[in-house]
């Protein structure tokens, strides 16, 4: 039998958060900031833990709890349904019949692997419940990032040199070596293909260090990419889908410490990496940022709120398209929010991605 919710004047809000992905610790920093920006008196929220080993659990466990990795004490397991004829969140109570929630909208906050990829939209869409943010194609390809290069480049916006490198050829690394070698020069960046936060990413500046560099990325994901680097500005725009059209922020810069690459380190292990709103553009530059933001937005089919980062080189001012991030980040220093939030607070940016929800 279907689970009723308190008060059905309030829409039935499905969070989930977790996750068997590299950036567990990042998606329940963003959930937590999440839980304390929602309106109670909008929202019945039923929040939904999925462990590191992959298990969904309901959980009673406030913000903190989940931000301090100690929510898993009073749960449930469950699972969403991909039956039309049976859907929503089955709950498996010791002692009780089995129950079921029928969100009226589900909100992932999820990050990398099995959250932003697009395997658990394709879940969402098929049990028919709307659900914040994009869908399982963009997902997909935004997650890619040799594909969205590509789409990128046909589309006439400029992108860094890169090289791509299959599982194949990762078993050999002297091959590996020479195809890198033979497109770029030292030093590069050697990242995941698929993987966000700066998970597993390197910078490499002698032949010496990349089997490392290599055999770490390899790890995360069987696509490695390799990049140019640059002396470069690190540039990010926000897009948000509201009810009177596509709105794109000013853009923001992150400096990161001490000169280094935006690591992971370097966003999550406050070492001072300093967030600027908005970024010291030109006219010119700000208005091709937002441009190319918007493009890349329309090109993948995106939808709900993305952040589109860029490179702006340092003396030469060009400017490169680095990636789209399909389900942005809530963390305190998360650049999405604080992009969106002038005018508005956390809660009605929230409220906004949750109007725009659909199956």
């Amino acid at each position: 039998m279907a689970e009723k919710g308190d008060d059905d004047t309030k829409i039935k809000l499905a969070l989930l958060f977790g996750g068997a992905s590299q950036e567990y610790a990042v998606s329940l920093c963003s959930a937590a900031a999440v839980l304390r920006a929602l309106d109670r008196e909008k929202y019945e929220i039923h929040t939904i833990g999925i462990d590191r080993a992959g298990h969904w659990l309901l959980t009673e466990a406030g913000a903190d709890a989940i931000e301090n990795d100690s929510w898993q004490g009073r749960s449930f397991p469950c699972f969403l349904s991909p039956d039309r004829g049976m859907p929503g969140l089955w709950l498996f109570r010791p002692g009780e019949a089995v129950r079921r929630i029928l969100p009226d909208v589900l909100l992932p906050v999820l990050h990398g692997q099995y959250g932003e990829d697009g395997r658990i939209q394709g879940l969402f869409a098929l049990s028919g419940i709307p659900y914040v943010g994009c869908g399982t194609e963009a997902s997909a390809v935004g997650m890619n990032k040799a594909i969205c290069k590509l789409l990128a480049r046909a589309a006439g916006i400029p992108v860094v040199p890169w090289v791509s490198l299959s599982d194949d050829t990762l078993r050999d690394t002297a091959q590996a070596r020479r195809l890198i070698e033979g497109s770029l020069r030292y030093p590069i960046f050697i990242k995941p293909c698929r993987a966000g936060s700066s998970v597993g990413a390197a910078r490499v500046d002698r032949a010496a260090d990349l089997p490392q560099a290599l055999a770490e990325a390899a790890r995360i994901d069987d696509c490695v990419l390799a990049e140019s680097y640059l002396t470069a500005r690190e540039i990010e725009v926000a897009v948000l889908e509201t009810e009177s059209g596509l709105e794109i922020s000013r853009p923001g810069e992150i400096t990161p410490p001490k000169g280094d690459f935006y690591s992971y380190e370097a966003k999550y292990g406050n070492t001072g990496a300093t967030l600027t709103v908005p970024a010291a553009l030109s006219p010119w530059e700000e208005r091709r940022v937002r441009d190319y933001a918007g493009r890349m937005f329309a090109l993948l089919g995106c939808r709900g709120g993305v952040r589109v980062d860029f490179f702006l080189t340092r003396g030469t001012q060009q400017l490169y398209f680095n990636e789209i991030n399909t389900l942005p980040g809530f963390t305190p220093i998360s650049m999405f929010p604080r992009l969106l939030t002038e005018g508005r607070t956390m809660g009605e940016l929230l409220d906004t991605l949750i109007a725009g929800a659909r199956p």
